[in-house]
């Protein structure tokens, strides 16, 4: 885990930066309107502020975890409003007369405040602690409302254009409120004590990290902030010790028993660091003291010293990690589900924390006795020579990075060469979203993701939209109810756009809905550990479900099985596979394709069927495909229209379109097309004779590397470099 105190503040300072930079860009632009007259002076602060509000709103919205709806409500409103102040910019002329009004004036200082409310209600409504304003759900509708209402009110007094006051979008609001009211007072009743008290009130171990955090973000950060401390002579050896009370590399991990509870001690280095680093290091297990409040956290009591080495103190999970177990037994369904659930409650609490772990995944889960998962692997929490914060030199971490963490190593579009400079994406609740989802996927198969597949490979896979294949087994229909709605739940959390990713908040409320659905009392008495590989669980014992590869992700609304999608190939590969004589594959490709209406597609498809490769010849069809795509200004099409008029009996010869047509392509740089058209003119074919044009094209296809085209001015002396 990274707990993002330093960096989160550098984060923030680069996008204030800019911002400011924005705000300089909108006032050097309405500076310019001295030519306009003085009127628009009193409005460049203004606009200028507008400009900087929205850059912030924008900033909040991106970190967005509650009420997601209510929020894309609302930003649909910053973006109109967005519209309008660019128009203002850039139509300074038109609005000189406004500019002049008193009256205007009042009511842009008015929509700046309406802008700066709408930022703080979405700052509120998006997360636990500002939800707590809103002691009614009917107030939050209200807020809303209100805000609605006098957002229109002054769109319409500084004359902008709006596309979200009318009926529609009123539909829209109210059913975005009914929804995310509806599913925030579920959230809130089944959370449990960890978040929420009885009271309904947020616990207020909380507000004390969130301090905590904000005191440590300061360079001159309180050193009084301390894990506790713990005498060596409280830990004491197990009454009847075992092989499983050491643990890990060299076995540096021992058992022992603190106040009667079972504990795990672990090396730590804070001696011999950077001083700071070492402060730093003591206030964020001061931190992780404090989670311990979440049942769904490893608990960490403090520091002490045993064997002449420093330790932290946790307490000690039975099982071991979450892979260890699935990796011994087969996981019982009831127990996977629940497992899945008080995960999500765990990494809830971390968030309201705005903590972030970083690296979720099955193997920095910790398993009780009583199959109670436990969120550990924390960064501080690692050996003293544990990996650092580059998350780029953990290759493991990989197979449950969100792609948007993948692209990292990407560069920024207009970098040159001797420029080039990695693009820097933050680390979001978003991505961590997307690495529970492979850790669902990794629970529910009891294997690694892309197990055997090299980092390139994975990298390449998941950005091209791909994930894991979501196969399963024989169950009985109880399980394989249980089975499609776990598929869902996956599916939404791993989406390619954090935009569209399910929130942890949903993901919650499905898992609790599965959990009551399938965990009937009956389970209780059920085996929740079962014989290794008893389970079919991917409907193969043979082939791994890795090997076989990803699948394109499905569209949510579906009930489906991911197996029974019907998948399109690229039309790249299609045509690929076309030039090694896979025709079969690329016949079905190109059909695929041109029956969703690909220009590209369709010119195949005409080719197929005029030469008859893989189908029956049908010459007009052809004809009729090759004109599609050459309206669409496919240069190929255009030269395979011209010439699918000549001498084919179902098509009637026309010269006038047959020479538009092949000019068409000419002028596309198809150099075939210039080579025919260049011989046409230069010769007087179809009566249409201009040497002058002819050599012309002639050129052009050489300089294209048209063999026959090079050969003919060749014959005729001329250097296809120099001008005739």
């Amino acid at each position: 885990m990274s707990f993002e105190i330093l960096t989160s503040t550098i984060e923030v300072t680069e996008s204030l930066a800019t911002i400011g930079s924005n705000l300089n860009i909108a006032k050097s632009t309405l500076c310019a309107v001295g030519a306009v007259g003085e009127a628009v002076n009193p409005f460049v602060p203004l606009i200028g502020t507008v400009t900087l509000v929205i850059s912030e709103i924008i900033k909040v919205y991106e970190t967005v975890q509650y009420n997601k709806k209510i929020c894309d409500s609302l930003m649909d409103r910053v973006n109109a409003a967005e519209a309008a102040i660019k128009t203002l910019k850039r139509r300074q002329t038109e609005n000189e007369k406004n500019f002049r009004n008193q009256e205007y004036y009042k009511s842009f200082i008015r929509f700046i405040e309406i802008m700066k409310r709408i930022k703080n209600f979405i700052a509120d409504v998006s997360n636990l602690h500002g939800y707590q304003k809103f002691v009614h759900s009917g107030s939050v509708k209200g807020k809303f409302d209100s805000l609605a209402k006098d957002f229109d009110i002054v769109m319409t007094e500084l004359h902008f254009t709006m596309a979200v006051a009318n009926e529609e979008q009123r539909k829209i609001d109210q059913s975005a409120l009914e929804s995310d009211i509806a599913d925030m007072t579920k959230f809130l009743e089944r959370i449990g004590g960890d978040i929420i008290d009885q009271n309904q009130k947020i616990n207020i171990v909380l507000h004390e990290v969130s301090l905590m955090k904000e005191k440590l973000s300061h360079s001159n950060s309180d050193k009084n902030i301390k894990a506790k401390k713990i005498k060596s002579t409280e830990l004491n050896d197990p009454l009847k010790s075992k092989m499983t009370d050491r643990r890990g590399k060299n076995s540096q991990i021992i058992k022992k028993i603190y106040k009667n509870f079972e504990v795990a001690c672990k090396p730590i280095d804070l001696l011999n660091g950077d001083p700071k680093e070492a402060a730093k290091i003591q206030g964020q297990l001061a931190i992780l003291g404090k989670l311990r409040e979440s049942l769904n956290i490893i608990r960490f009591y403090g520091l002490s010293n045993t064997e002449s080495s420093d330790v932290m103190v946790f307490e000690w999970a039975e099982y071991g990690s979450l892979k260890e177990l699935y990796c011994k037994y087969d996981i019982a369904w009831h127990v996977k589900v629940q497992i899945a659930l008080d995960i999500c409650r765990g990494l809830a609490f971390l968030h309201s924390c705005d903590i972030l772990h970083h690296d979720i995944r099955c193997e920095h889960i910790m398993m009780t006795t009583r199959l109670v998962p436990k969120i550990a692997k924390f960064k501080y929490s690692r050996m003293t020579t544990g990996p650092t914060t580059d998350m780029k030199g953990l290759t493991d971490v990989m197979r449950w990075m969100a792609p948007e963490k993948l692209r990292d190593s990407t560069y920024s579009a207009d970098s040159t060469e001797s420029t080039k400079k990695r693009v820097h994406v933050p680390y979001t609740f978003k991505c961590e979203i997307f690495s529970f989802g492979m850790l669902l996927w990794e629970l529910v198969f009891e294997k690694i993701p892309y197990e055997k597949w090299d980092i390139l490979k994975i990298k390449d896979h998941v950005l091209a939209g791909n994930r894991e294949k979501i196969t399963w087994g024989k169950a009985p229909p109880d399980v394989e109810k249980l089975q499609q709605g776990l598929a869902k739940i996956i599916v939404s959390a791993w989406k390619s756009d954090p935009a569209v990713r399910a929130s942890l908040q949903n993901i919650f409320i499905n898992l609790d809905h599965l959990v009551d659905e399938y965990c009937t009392p009956d389970k209780e008495f059920a085996n929740q550990l079962l014989p290794d590989k008893e389970l079919d669980l991917d409907g193969s014992r043979v082939v791994s479900i890795s090997d076989e590869g990803g699948l394109e992700l499905p569209d949510m609304d579906m009930d489906f099985n991911l197996d029974e999608i019907p998948q399109i190939i690229p039309l790249e590969e299609g045509i690929a596979a076309h030039r090694k004589g896979e025709h079969s594959k690329a016949w079905e490709c190109f059909l695929a394709h041109a029956d969703l209406d690909n220009s590209t597609a369709k010119y195949w498809k005409g080719y197929y069927l005029w030469e008859g490769i893989k189908v029956e010849k049908d010459r007009k069809q052809a004809c009729e495909l090759f004109k599609e795509a050459a309206d669409d200004e496919i240069a190929d099409a255009q030269l395979r229209y011209a010439f699918s008029l000549v001498n084919n009996p179902p098509v009637k010869f026309d010269r006038e379109i047959f020479l538009k047509y092949l000019t068409k392509a000419a002028d596309n740089k198809n150099s075939t097309a210039q080579f025919n058209l260049g011989e046409i003119y230069l010769n007087g074919k179809l009566g249409k004779k201009d040497e002058k044009l002819g050599k012309k094209y002639l050129r052009l296809a050489a300089l294209n590397n048209q063999p026959k085209a090079k050969e003919v001015l060749q014959k005729l002396g001329i250097n296809v470099y120099i001008d005739i």
